[in-house]
């Protein structure tokens, strides 16, 4: 039997938050944050984002959240330009707003509750930034006019999806995903129609769950299922990476307002686990507990010392995505499996036992024998007139199994009390029936 503790993954958890405190930067005018690469003193938003969530849903503080806020609200672009307005661009974006970030702090934001704050960066013009920028054929690039790619359709759905689960702009975004399947395994890789990868698989899946449009339409609620089907099928949840889509590639071209043509090179990290984990537990019909528990074992067993994991090159990497993927998904599983439990053992793909409470620390078989024990009991109470007339038909027959008894004394001493019983039961049941 498989078994994972809350407190395994509170430890290692506990080893990530530390390393984000040590590399905290803070920056002029009250501000602070992260940057990915976390030796790098100079903060950006999708870093900054990722890394404040990540104490936020495993339920720790950190001290330098307003700082981060700030950070975030001065960063987010100001313009009468509704395709700049709004939105967030990276350190190496040339003051272009992207979708990859934009999206990423729009969701995050609304889901930890910092939207709300008093001196938050206002997500309803993020939301804008996002549908303005959304392609006329319904996904999303970097950009208005960037060609649409699964990774970023299925970031903007999630942000979206947390916001306004009517918009217009995530139907036509669901329209392009279910168009972009791979046409013979019907799930996603890296562009539309290319050989499908676990990691788009996983991450599409996640968007089209959370943002409940898969429920609005048959074709989306049967895409969703097949692409689970395969899902399941093709992952490997002994291994944090997908082979085939560890790092995604792709260039940005954008003219200046000036006609200076900027051209840059963005690259996202992909561990392949974390995702697959994250959509393991939205299943909406029914979690494999096996996948998903192996899945959440591997990667608490991969987490180096430090509080890190290895890079998608096999390096360690001091990055924020060699920790933000696998903080993300373990928080899903708390939530979405553990509860409020302690523990979960499993027992088969479809069965488990959770754990929590007094029974916390007493070991699983104890658990089990103990409800047995308390059912047989009641059962008893309930039964008892059956119960003693089984229990002395027993006896009288292991009496002349055993000689110990003629047959003839047997039937006479077991059977006047036996009548007698059934009298009872019978006179019992009937004034019961008046």
């Amino acid at each position: 039997m498989d078994k994972i503790d809350r407190k395994n993954i509170d430890s290692r958890v506990g080893k990530s938050l530390d390393l984000l405190r040590r590399t905290y930067h803070a920056a002029e005018e009250a501000q602070g944050g992260w940057y990915h690469l976390l030796d790098v003193p100079t903060p950006g938003p999708s870093a900054t984002i990722t890394a404040l969530s990540s104490f936020l849903l495993h339920e720790a503080k950190f001290e330098h959240q307003d700082h981060c806020l700030q950070f975030l609200r001065h960063r987010q672009i100001s313009s009468e330009d509704p395709l700049l307005d709004g939105g967030w661009a990276t350190n190496t974006s040339f003051g272009q707003p992207v979708t990859e970030a934009t999206a990423m702090i729009c969701h995050l934001m609304q889901r930890t509750g910092l939207a709300f704050a008093t001196n938050a960066p206002d997500i309803r013009r993020a939301a804008s930034w996002l549908i303005h920028n959304q392609n006329d054929d319904g996904g999303w690039g970097a950009f208005k006019g960037q060609a649409s790619r699964v990774w970023l359709t299925a970031m903007a759905v999630r942000a979206l999806g947390v916001l306004d689960r009517t918009a217009p702009a995530l139907r036509a975004a669901a329209v392009w995903l279910i168009g972009a399947r791979d046409s013979k395994a019907r799930a996603w890789g890296e562009r539309s129609g290319q050989a499908p990868t676990v990691t788009h698989t996983a991450i599409v899946l996640v968007a089209l769950v959370e943002s409940n449009i898969y429920r609005n339409d048959r074709s989306f609620s049967d895409a969703v299922e097949n692409a689970y089907r395969w899902l399941k099928e093709s992952a490997d949840t002994a291994t944090i990476y997908d082979d085939d889509a560890r790092l995604e590639n792709y260039n940005i071209t954008r003219i200046g307002p000036d006609g200076t043509n900027h051209t840059w090179q963005n690259s996202i990290w992909h561990h392949g686990l974390p995702y697959v984990l994250g959509a393991l537990v939205r299943q909406p019909s029914s979690i494999d507990y096996n996948l998903t528990v192996r899945a959440t074992r591997t990667i608490l067993e991969s987490q180096d010392d430090d509080g890190r994991w290895p890079g998608v090159d096999g390096s360690t990497a001091l990055s924020m995505w060699t920790i933000w993927p696998f903080l993300e998904a373990l928080s899903d599983f708390k939530s979405a499996i553990l509860q409020n439990g302690e523990s979960i053992t499993v027992l088969s793909s479809g069965t488990a036992v959770m754990k929590g409470g007094p029974d916390a620390s007493t070991p699983l078989q104890l658990v089990i024998f103990a409800k047995l024990y308390q059912s047989l009991l009641v059962g008893i109470r309930k039964n008892w007139a059956p119960t003693v007339l089984l229990l002395t038909i027993a006896l009288g027959a292991i009496v002349v199994a055993t000689e110990t008894l003629p047959a003839k004394d047997v039937a006479l001493g077991v059977g006047v009390p036996v009548s007698l019983l059934l009298l009872q039961i019978a006179m019992t049941r009937g004034r019961s029936g008046r």
